[in-house]
């Protein structure tokens, strides 16, 4: 995992207690936020990548889940 995969990682956790930082996202990144929860979904689905415990990956896993859910089909794919 490389520094920009640690974080993308370490935000998610840091504001997945407060709604993901949605606001933030782009502005951090450079990625609009589906694409931001498209990516931290990706990692936290490969066990050996993040070194993150299992609470830890099935909270942020969740989290990434529902706020994908929460936005329009063409944002979550673009």
């Amino acid at each position: 995992m490389d520094s920009y995969d640690q974080a993308l990682l370490d935000f998610a956790l840091q504001w997945s207690a407060y709604g993901g930082g949605d606001y933030y996202i782009f502005t951090e990144f450079g990625i609009p936020p589906a694409v931001f929860y498209q990516r931290v979904l990706g990692m936290v689905e490969k066990r050996f990548a993040t070194g993150l415990d299992l609470p830890t990956r099935q909270h942020l896993r969740e989290h990434c889940l529902a706020k994908l859910a929460s936005f329009p089909v063409s944002a979550a794919t673009a």
